[in-house]
């Protein structure tokens, strides 16, 4: 549950700061989430501290402005702790993830438990509550949280804007998070795009999942 929890946490971060036409429609399914209509990402990742270390990568596919994308994530960890004849004792464990979000249906798949979980996206009922369109409902959100804008960088060559909240630090393009660093409790993660394809053929078999049962996030 911990992974889960965290996929979802990450979910509301990430998609926070998404982008469309003033003049979308706000009872529409078809959310546009960034500012590029399709896209490839393959990412890097790192996790390191005292007790802990490993890597990872990942895979982003989206179309649709976004409104349709999914995300696989292979990573390894090595936790290290000292047992009771104080002695170092290590585990490695490997986990494979993915989210998929579907217009306005979050689903989380745990592939160790061969389940889905599913949750509605809050963004989206926060844009149709206030009235606002994605672009505004995305910074509102940032803002509010206390995340703070920092001067623009580049990643892979692609101007990104910089927001900083509670020890992540993240670089956005149009709505995509192409790298995010964060620190917490002497442990940091580092995730980074080493492969970027905008406006490419993404196929639809893509964004199948698994056959899976599903469980709504709000039932646990």
């Amino acid at each position: 549950m911990k992974n889960i929890a965290k996929y979802l946490g990450i979910l509301l971060f990430l998609t926070g700061f998404v982008s469309c036409d003033k003049d979308d429609d706000l009872t529409s399914k078809d959310i546009k989430r960034y500012g590029v209509e399709t896209g490839i990402i393959q990412f890097a990742s790192s996790i390191s501290g005292p007790y802990v270390n490993g890597s990872g990568t990942s895979d982003l596919y989206f179309k649709n402005f976004g409104a349709l994308e999914i995300r696989f994530e292979d990573k390894s960890e090595t936790l290290t702790i000292i047992n009771a004849q104080g002695l170092e004792e290590s585990t490695t464990t490997n986990a494979r993830s993915a989210y998929k979000i579907d217009n306005e249906k979050i689903y989380v798949v745990d592939y160790s438990k061969s389940i889905i979980y599913t949750k509605e996206d809050p963004l989206i009922d926060y844009m149709r509550q206030n009235n606002l369109d994605a672009m505004v409902a995305g910074r509102e959100a940032m803002v509010n949280a206390g995340s703070v804008q920092l001067d623009n960088e580049e990643v892979l060559g692609y101007d990104c804007e910089v927001w900083e909240l509670l020890g992540i630090k993240q670089w956005i393009y149009k709505g995509l998070t192409l790298k995010s660093v964060s620190s917490l409790a002497g442990i940091t993660i580092i995730e980074e795009a080493t492969s970027i394809k905008f406006e490419v053929s993404v196929a639809n078999s893509y964004f199948e999942l698994p056959n899976f049962p599903h469980k709504d996030i709000n039932d646990l």
